[in-house]
């Protein structure tokens, strides 16, 4: 049951996300964001991002006097190739960037998921009737007596 209950709410919390175009002026502090660098922006960031740099992953913290300051979480290569961050703060030139998307919540996606997993809960719980459908042994079940 205790594995049910966990299943449950892994599927409750887990969501489907997507980067999104910024509708606003700046995004919220806190938001998670992806900037995609220019030419230019990715030669000049080379030495602090790695080379060819093309996308920046991470947490905006807010604007400062020399551009976005991110919380980097990844980076990835105009390759595709991905590289982990521990979260240092670097600022990005505003001149740099090409685009500015923020990460929201995939709700149709989360949802089928969500329905997906609670499916598969009932599913299983029913193939292994979980819920205590068993039944109990009669007389003359269970171990021979020592003899």
């Amino acid at each position: 049951m205790k594995t049910a209950i966990l299943i449950s709410v892994l599927c409750l919390t887990a969501g489907c996300y997507s980067y999104n175009p910024l509708t606003t002026p700046s995004p919220e502090p806190g938001a998670y964001v992806a900037v995609t660098l220019n030419d230019a922006g990715s030669d000049q960031l080379g030495r602090y991002l790695g080379p060819s740099i093309f996308v920046v992953r991470g947490r905006y913290l807010g604007p400062s006097t020399e551009g976005l300051l991110v919380s980097v979480s990844s980076v990835e290569t105009k390759r595709g190739i991905g590289y982990p961050w521990e979260g240092e703060t670097v600022t990005l030139p505003t001149d740099a960037i090409a685009s500015l998307d923020v990460r929201r919540l995939a709700k149709g996606r989360s949802l089928l998921l969500a329905g997906v997993g609670a499916g598969g809960l009932v599913a299983t719980t029913l193939a292994f009737s979980l819920l205590g459908g068993g039944t109990q042994l009669g007389p003359g079940g269970g171990r021979p007596p020592k003899q």
